[in-house]
């Protein structure tokens, strides 16, 4: 079952670094619809041939159908809206995207309850519906399309590994904390999951607002050292206190985050390589989780939980420097882009 679940993660990292140039050369319409026809023949598959052989092809279907729709979500978005509300419709889109990750477990339980077919038959019906949805959309070509099949912009790196430093420890938490808690404290550490939960979905709108109005230099610190504060308050017995308080601050730190981070690099981009910029953010994002979790695990072994937290919390503080350094004509660039 671990196998299946993660085999769409994997799937999904790698796929990502190759969604960019698919974007960037046949426009994000096309992403937008593909993504959905692959969770389409996914929900057909669970529905038709619910065996290991075939529900494994479908988890690799939903790895490749992610890779393309978050990236060109976010790639057609900056030529929807006006520059002065770019980053707050980044955050409208990963509200969309946090209340779906947060009614879809319940939902799905309560579906199973009621038979597989009853569960997989929405599925099927909820891709159809995503497939009309990218139909609809007036999306064309990239006038732009770059000559080569992967383009990247140096101007990227900072925010890349900014996304990666300050991703790490949630790798570390999701993977531990539950142990960790559960053996030494016997709390409910779901409480954690859910103050975050709350708190991103709360803030990221806001976030993206002010994004749009003071720029994205300081927020992003904002967002650093929030998240940094709030893992080093786990290092205090996780009473329900703490683990609320921990769980909300990494929330607001995100909110802080993704936003001003997906402002900036649909600003240092273009239709010809947009996609790829979004894409690699994806892949940021998702190889930080990895190296958390995986990395985090001889860390733990050696060195104990608190340890490598305290760690993780270190590399996330480092992107501070990085944002502070990178991101100097940050308000100037803004200003540029804004209308009179």
């Amino acid at each position: 079952m671990g196998l299946l679940v993660g085999l769409a993660f994997g799937v999904q990292l790698v796929a990502t670094l190759l969604s960019g140039p698919v974007i960037d050369r046949w426009g994000a319409g096309l992403a937008l619809r593909a993504g959905p026809a692959l969770y389409l023949a996914a929900a057909v598959l669970f529905v038709v041939a619910p065996e290991v052989v075939p529900i494994s092809v479908a988890r690799v279907l939903q790895g490749l159908g992610i890779a393309l729709l978050l990236p060109a979500a976010y790639t057609l978005l900056p030529s929807l809206v006006g520059p002065r509300q770019r980053a707050t419709a980044f955050g409208v889109v990963g509200v969309i995207q946090n209340i779906a990750l947060a009614i879809a477990p319940p939902l799905g339980l309560w579906l199973l309850s009621r038979g597989p077919s009853v569960l997989f038959g929405t599925a099927v019906a909820a891709a159809a519906a995503g497939m009309v949805a990218g139909l609809r959309l007036r999306a064309g070509r990239p006038s732009a399309a770059r000559a080569s099949v992967f383009t990247y912009r140096a101007s990227w790196t900072p925010l890349l590994a900014a996304t990666f430093l300050t991703i790490v420890y949630w790798g570390v938490i999701t993977a531990f904390l539950p142990i960790y808690v559960t053996q030494h404290h016997g709390g409910n550490v779901g409480w954690f999951f859910t103050a975050d939960a709350i708190a991103i979905m709360l803030l990221r709108i806001p976030a993206g607002w002010l994004t749009d109005r003071i720029g994205t230099r300081w927020l992003l610190v904002t967002g650093i050292v929030l998240t940094d504060l709030a893992v080093l308050a786990l290092l205090w017995p996780p009473s329900l206190p703490v683990l609320v308080l921990s769980g909300a601050g990494t929330g607001a730190g995100a909110a802080f985050l993704i936003p001003p981070t997906l402002l900036e690099l649909s600003k240092r981009s273009d239709e010809g390589d947009r996609g790829t910029a979004m894409a690699l953010f994806s892949s940021s994002f998702a190889a930080a989780l990895g190296v958390g979790s995986v990395g985090g695990t001889p860390l733990v072994t050696h060195f104990g939980f608190l340890a490598t937290l305290v760690l993780s919390a270190a590399v996330c503080l480092a992107a501070a420097p990085i944002v502070v350094v990178t991101l100097r004509s940050g308000e100037d660039e803004r200003l540029r882009l804004s209308p009179p």
